[in-house]
């Protein structure tokens, strides 16, 4: 069974491990994926072992070239002052951000996405009881590990109103993730985690029918539709680059090859979807909703 990166637990290493070159680099963030594939493992053999042991030895023998979250200045995964990092969600100035960037997502530097957790996706991000759900609800059981989507430094961790008990992480490329709703936090403010790494466990605090995960993305505070940059079927990214959008008004990612589509007075989903030779539903998914809400002028829509 093959896992991270061509990387496979069949493979059979001499003592010496001379054969096996899966990796040219061993980062501690690539090491927290290995182990986490031998978790998921129904058996887990001595070579199984071996190889992880095998590839920690690497790591401490080639820091050099080894590219690691503790390499970053923590200031460089701060962008609020220390008063605003204890608030939720701290908003800087629209006029800060630039109109349209390309913001790049995963890279050696940044660490990889991994899936907070491989559930059902029970509520997309959209309107939602005549307000906007910010997230995208993900289901499990109360105890089920939620992972960090990637590397970053914990801003909050602790319980607030609806949110029950929610972590948030800083990432360097100015992205936050948001994890509600925890049965309990494994992390406290100032850690710095490693994608993969546990960070809470599954509940049902807050306000919340169920034990579900909320999961969010936001950019220095706005929030962003998940959808449109992971796949939650794939669990894994859409694009390794998107391109950010202020509109003065709301902040919104797409795929940096997307075609957008702004809204005028009077359009409906219909409409724009049959602008583009599309249907509403076609429409909606490439937006990442599942329930029509009512379209504001100016609004941006992905419509390939």
């Amino acid at each position: 069974m093959a896992f991270y990166s061509g990387f496979s637990f069949n493979e059979n290493p001499t003592k010496k491990h001379d054969s096996v070159k899966p990796y040219k680099i061993v980062t501690k963030t690539k090491l927290a994926y290995l182990v986490d594939s031998v978790l998921e493992l129904k058996t887990v053999s001595v070579k199984d072992v071996d190889l992880l042991n095998y590839y920690a030895s690497l790591l401490k023998k080639n820091n050099a070239d080894s590219v690691k979250i503790s390499e970053f200045n923590l200031n460089e995964l701060s962008f609020y002052s220390a008063s605003d990092e204890k608030v939720l969600f701290p908003l800087v100035s629209l006029d800060s951000i630039p109109q349209t960037f390309n913001l790049i997502l995963q890279n050696n530097l940044l660490s990889y996405y991994f899936s907070p957790f491989k559930g059902v996706i029970t509520s997309n991000y959209g309107w939602r009881d005549k307000r906007i759900h910010k997230g995208i609800d993900i289901d499990l059981n109360k105890g089920d590990k939620v992972s960090a989507a990637f590397d970053g430094k914990v801003r909050f961790a602790q319980k607030q109103g609806g949110f029950g008990n929610v972590v948030i992480l800083m990432h360097p490329n100015g992205l936050e993730t948001v994890y509600a709703h925890l049965h309990k936090i494994k992390v406290k403010p100032g850690d710095v985690v490693l994608s993969g790494q546990t960070i809470g466990l599954g509940g049902n605090t807050g306000h919340s029918r169920g034990t579900h995960l909320h999961f969010e993305m936001r950019y220095k505070g706005y929030p962003l539709n998940p959808a449109t940059i992971i796949s939650f079927t794939e669990h894994k990214l859409q694009h390794h680059t998107i391109t950010i959008k202020n509109t003065k008004k709301i902040v919104c990612a797409f795929p940096s090859n997307a075609s957008l589509h702004t809204v005028t007075k009077g359009q409906s989903w219909n409409f724009v979807a049959k602008m583009y030779g599309i249907s509403a539903k076609q429409l909606m998914a490439l937006n990442g909703i599942d329930k029509r809400y009512y379209l504001k002028i100016g609004q941006q829509l992905r419509v390939n």
